[in-house]
């Protein structure tokens, strides 16, 4: 199975805060405890979403001004079908998302990531949309023949992540070191460190690789085939992306999941996503859920 992630533009309004934190989000159950957050987003008509620059999942327009990507295009027409006409995006580092939901800044997440034991202890998700294998970027010719996360033992291999992102436990899992391992909050820089021989590998999902090789200068890179990527339990991880929202935005996540499921079954979903490259691959058996990919987390009982 080769799999994928999320969406396009929809007709709810949309507002952009470049700002690397945001101010609080009023109201709510994290707020002031007198209404819910989904009672609240709906009073006000609009919901407050973190997003970051990685295309095709979330990025800002710079000919037009507006957030794009498949996550927010999803995001906005479940919003608007939940009768929330404006989505705020507050641009941010992927690291901060998860501590600005804990901290009110945002309700919620504005792009699916990656669903995780750890991430699982610390908000709560909607059912994934989005289904990935891992993959490697390399020089082209692949000099260094990196073909499984098993080669990351291999000391003078320097691999390239995004900050926060899996990859780096499940490169650790498999032996490379923290000196091994260089961070970048930018995709583009991660690409441009590869093409210069700074680093020898860049590692995210293949398909996420497959739209960066579009969207930036592919010259002198290329994606490495074969490539197995890390094993868990005798088998090859599948990735699931899901948004993320507060642990106690129990009816919020409930309405997102039932809207997700009606564009999942009348198929707009798919659509949606299309043209950011998804296919019928990309979206999740219905069976594969949050309370499924988190079965230890108290909110998903």
């Amino acid at each position: 199975m080769r799999n994928k992630l999320f969406a396009i533009v929809g007709v709810a309004a949309l507002s952009v805060s470049l700002v690397a934190c945001g101010s609080p989000s009023t109201g709510g159950d994290a707020g002031t405890g007198t209404t819910n957050t989904l009672e609240r987003i709906q009073e006000n008509g609009t919901v407050r979403a973190a997003f970051i620059t990685n295309r095709p999942l979330s990025y800002l327009d710079e000919g037009t001004g507006l957030l794009e990507g498949s996550g927010p295009a999803v995001l906005r027409k479940i919003m608007e079908n939940l009768g929330v006409a404006n989505v705020d995006g507050v641009l941010t580092d992927f690291d901060a998302i998860i501590p600005g939901l804990q901290a009110d800044r945002w309700d919620i997440s504005a792009f699916p990531f990656y669903v995780t034991p750890v991430r699982c202890e610390n908000v709560a998700f909607t059912n994934p949309t989005a289904q990935y294998l891992e993959g490697a970027m390399v020089q082209t010719g692949n000099p260094l023949n990196i073909t499984s996360y098993e080669d990351f033992s291999r000391p003078e291999i320097r691999i390239a992540i995004g900050s926060g992102n899996a990859e780096i436990e499940w490169a650790k899992d498999n032996g490379a070191t923290d000196a091994q391992i260089s961070l970048f909050t930018d995709e583009a820089l991660a690409l441009e460190a590869l093409r210069n021989g700074q680093v020898d590998v860049y590692l995210n999902a293949q398909f996420s690789m497959a739209q960066a090789l579009r969207n930036y200068d592919p010259t002198g890179l290329e994606i490495a085939s074969p490539f197995t990527g890390p094993i868990i339990d005798g088998e090859e991880v599948v990735a699931y992306g899901a948004w993320a929202v507060r642990i106690d935005d129990t009816e919020l996540r409930e309405a997102f999941n039932a809207e997700l499921k009606k564009l999942n079954e009348s198929g707009e979903l798919l659509k949606l996503q299309e043209p950011f490259g998804y296919d019928a691959e990309s979206i999740p058996d219905p069976s594969v859920t949050s309370a499924s990919l988190c079965p230890d987390a108290t909110w998903a009982k």
